[in-house]
């Protein structure tokens, strides 16, 4: 008689084989939607004022993909917040390359240095960002070529410069701003109150306009005008370096 002992372990293994086949099993992402996945997860924690928990993310993200060049002008921001200055200069060249030369990062390649006081490798910078027909926002730059023109107190390059901006967008505050800070530097209240009121009317909610504004009349001894100015100030941000100053000046006038 033919014995069967050895049928069933047999047919169980292979069952258990069978069954084994059937599991589903997670399929794994790709090194792309990893890198995407961290990428995006970056951008949150930078949104959240979080740059530390960005970093740990986004060096993550550049672990799994070297070659795109947002995730590198990511880093950039990240570590611009840390103050890690070469390592946001390395990042930012990094994109600049792989991006052939994106104007966007030229622009915060010219913001680093801007930062660093490094001011003509900054309008070096700005100016190809600014040159360029693609970028969409040239006012930025032709803005910040000023800052750091008036940073060299190169004061007609600066005004120039704020002045080219504003022929580009005449609804952009801040070429108007930093024109009447520029004059009320040359001791020009008339013509520096005019673009710190122009700067209010364009963005009403911007309070270093009210702060300087205030100031131009504190000079032009307008004391009831410029104490409206400070209490603007004060109304829209109160905890500021402006607003701070403002409530200095308010007790000035009130005594």
């Amino acid at each position: 008689m033919r014995s069967y002992r050895f049928i069933f372990p047999v047919v169980m293994v292979f069952c258990l084989i069978l069954a084994g086949a059937c599991v589903p099993v997670e399929k794994s992402r790709s090194d792309t939607e990893q890198a995407k996945y961290h990428y995006l997860m970056g951008l949150t924690s930078l949104r959240e004022g979080n740059p530390t928990e960005a970093l740990k993310e986004l060096l993550q993200a550049v672990e799994y993909d070297d070659t795109d060049p947002q995730i590198h002008a990511a880093l950039y921001n990240a570590y611009m917040q840390k103050q890690a200055f070469d390592l946001a200069e390395k990042h930012i060249k990094r994109a600049i390359d792989l991006s052939e030369g994106d104007p966007r990062y030229y622009n915060n390649l010219g913001a680093l240095y801007l930062t660093m006081e490094r001011y003509d490798d900054a309008i070096a910078a700005f100016q190809v960002a600014a040159d360029n027909l693609l970028f969409e926002r040239p006012e930025l730059a032709w803005t910040a070529i000023g800052v750091a023109y008036f940073q060299k107190q190169d004061y007609p390059a600066a005004q120039r410069a704020y002045e080219k901006a504003i022929s580009l967008n005449p609804l952009y505050f801040m070429p108007v701003y930093r024109l009447g800070e520029l004059y009320y530097t040359q001791d020009r209240p008339a013509e520096a109150l005019q673009m710190f009121s122009k700067t209010v009317e364009l963005e009403p909610r911007f309070p270093d306009g009210h702060y300087w504004q205030g100031l131009v009349y504190m000079k032009m001894k307008e004391t009831a005008k410029a104490k409206q100015a400070f209490l603007d100030v004060i109304r829209l941000a109160p905890q500021s370096n402006a607003g701070k100053l403002a409530a200095d000046y308010l007790k000035i006038i009130d005594q």
